[in-house]
């Protein structure tokens, strides 16, 4: 890429970064108004209290019992029981009858530590409600079945509706994925028929891996649907046009084929299943609406899981959602049947890609994302061959590079004939200072009579900012850079910190000072092109991408200082090379008649 193609891409990223960070501090602010706001109606409705006692006896009209209300019991102790297959540990728990955890056993998440999804999330992993989000953690009776790999769970309640939800490991032909199928069957057992009103079915929680994780990265996504980060949540606006906090995210999606909540690498996507050939009864077999909401994550909470901490200042967000599934009547003795595939692990594309229904949309590579897919498959792919994921980044940067070397090479001469014509634009730009208009006239007809094309160095631009972003975009999700290992980066998905630096107490990352070190070098051997003024700018480049690579996944660092030492390696073999001359072209002569 040429120095107005970089210019070009840097503008881009400086535009994301300062979103990034005013959204941030808006997310931030957001969530301390909350709680300044919590404190101040505990206290308003506790001096209210200490004023108006309530009387020692108010009586209280019994209120109806919903369809899928618990049967009326004492209260009952939680019991818990556990799947596993070598992949994830599944931890059930009767009330609610759901996944409260899935432990992942062949991703950690840090010091050592198993990655655990719906570790934050009160609500089991589905459970089912008529109102989402609300009496969740009703009684049942569990059932396990060791050789099946599966568990039951069943109750009835006083309107004699029969609860059966049986979850089961793995799925015919890939008994150790990441997958639970979950087959729910509603019975009634009473002499009246029973309306079942439209229920919902939860996700559990997604949660941050890390305190330093972007709040753009955790949030929900469904069929069709835009991605919703968790600072949607939050009061916020752009330029005087804003909201007020949100706290619940909700819509009408009829005909929903999938919901999951992600965080940066690990989702839990919920997948209702079709099986009729009734085009009517199908209809009840899809979601119609989402809901879904935040909460704050408690710094006792997140230091028992045994992750890095920077102290109680920090804000933690994790998101939670359920699927709203239609309504249905049933007749004395009858039953109807509605299936469920879970996935609760890592947000890798093909695994996604398997399930058959665009799950894999859960990883939302945005505008640019046929590119990100491309990149990701091939980066995958050279792995296969080559063993390492930081050799594949390498070896990707080359391919992509030499592929773009005719187009480099034609726009280096274009750059280097726009360089011989510095003279002659100086003294245009001298002679026509004070008329713009004049000036600018007089420059196109010299671009014009020597044949040159002032934006023929931006051609390879066009190309790379979609790679540079594809690239941003799939290295930013790709869950196979986790612990990857390049000379001393520890972890190719995280910055490559290597020390904090005293007193001020900002981390220490080698990658992105080496690229911009490549940067500088690719500058100072390029054709000079444009006016000092815009060359000067040029060199404040290499500052901008530090900024956008130094707290970025070190792979980004890596690719962008390969591909400047493949351009560096460019210019030097083509230096050689017979220069450019500057012939003025002729001028047409008339035809005749």
């Amino acid at each position: 890429m040429d120095l107005k193609g970089k210019i070009a891409v840097a503008l881009a990223v400086v535009t994301l970064i300062v979103w990034t960070i005013f959204n941030q501090k808006e997310m931030e602010k957001a969530a301390a108004q909350q709680r300044a706001l919590a404190v101040e109606t505990q206290q308003k409705r506790a001096a209210e209290a200490a004023l108006n006692p309530a009387p020692e006896t108010a009586p209280v009209a019994p209120a109806a019992a919903p369809v899928l209300a618990a049967p009326t019991a004492p209260t009952v102790p939680e019991i818990k029981e556990t799947l596993k297959n070598p992949r994830v540990e599944y931890t059930f728990s009767n009330l609610g009858g759901g996944i409260t955890r899935a432990l992942l056993l062949d991703h950690e998440a840090e010091r050592g530590k198993k990655m655990a999804v719906n570790e934050f999330g009160s609500i089991p992993i589905g459970a089912i409600s008529h109102k989402p989000g609300e009496g969740i953690r009703v009684p049942f009776t569990a059932t396990r079945d060791e050789s099946a790999r599966a568990i039951t769970f069943e109750q009835t309640n006083e309107q004699q509706l029969q609860l059966t939800k049986k979850f089961t490991i793995g799925r015919p032909g890939e008994p150790d994925e990441y997958v639970v199928a979950l087959d729910v069957v509603f019975a009634n057992r009473g002499a009246q028929p029973l309306n079942v009103p439209d229920y919902f079915v939860h996700t559990g929680a997604a949660a941050p891996v890390h305190e330093s994780d972007l709040p753009t990265y955790t949030g929900l996504k469904f069929a069709g649907g835009s991605f919703v980060d968790s600072s949607w949540f939050s009061a916020g606006g752009f330029l005087g046009f804003g909201h007020d906090a949100r706290p619940v995210y909700s819509e009408s999606r009829p005909g929903t084929s999938w919901l999951g909540v992600t965080n940066q690498y690990f989702s839990t996507v919920l997948s209702p299943r079709v099986s009729a050939q009734d085009a009517a009864l199908q209809s009840k077999q899809r979601g119609n609406s989402i809901w879904a909401t935040r909460f704050d994550i408690a710094e006792s909470d997140w230091k028992q899981s045994e992750r890095s901490s920077a102290g109680g200042s920090a804000v933690r967000h994790a998101v939670t959602a359920a699927l709203g599934m239609p309504g249905f009547t049933l007749e004395p003795g009858a039953s109807f049947t509605q299936s469920f595939q879970l996935y609760t692990g890592p947000r890798e594309y093909s695994r996604l890609k398997r399930l058959g229904d665009t799950e894999e949309e859960i990883m939302d590579f945005g505008i640019f994302g046929i590119v990100s897919k491309t990149l990701l498959n091939g980066m995958n792919w050279l792995h296969a061959k080559l063993g390492s994921y930081a050799a594949a980044i390498i070896v990707l940067t080359l391919i992509i590079k030499t592929l773009l070397w005719p187009l480099q090479n034609k726009a280096t001469n274009s750059m280097k004939r726009m360089q011989l014509l510095q003279p002659k634009m100086t003294e245009l730009r001298e002679k026509y200072k004070d008329d713009p208009q004049r000036m600018n006239t007089e420059i196109m007809k010299l671009y014009k009579d020597f044949g040159v094309n002032p934006i023929g160095g931006c051609l390879p631009m066009l190309i790379q900012i979609p790679i540079f972003f594809g690239f941003y975009n799939m290295l930013g999700r790709a869950v196979e850079l986790r612990n990857s290992k390049f000379l001393w980066v520890e972890d190719l998905s995280m910055p490559d910190t290597v020390a904090m630096i005293p007193l001020v107490g900002i981390p220490l990352n080698i990658l992105p000072l080496v690229m911009a070190v490549t940067m500088f070098w690719q500058m100072a051997i390029s054709p000079k092109s444009g006016d000092p003024m815009q060359q000067r700018i040029f060199m404040f480049m290499p500052l901008i991408f530090i900024v956008f690579c130094y707290n970025f996944a070190s792979a980004l660092a890596l690719y962008w200082t390969v591909q400047n030492l493949f351009s560096v390696a460019q210019l030097y073999a083509t230096r050689n090379q017979t220069p450019p001359t500057l012939v003025k072209k002729a001028a047409a002569l008339p035809k005749k008649k």
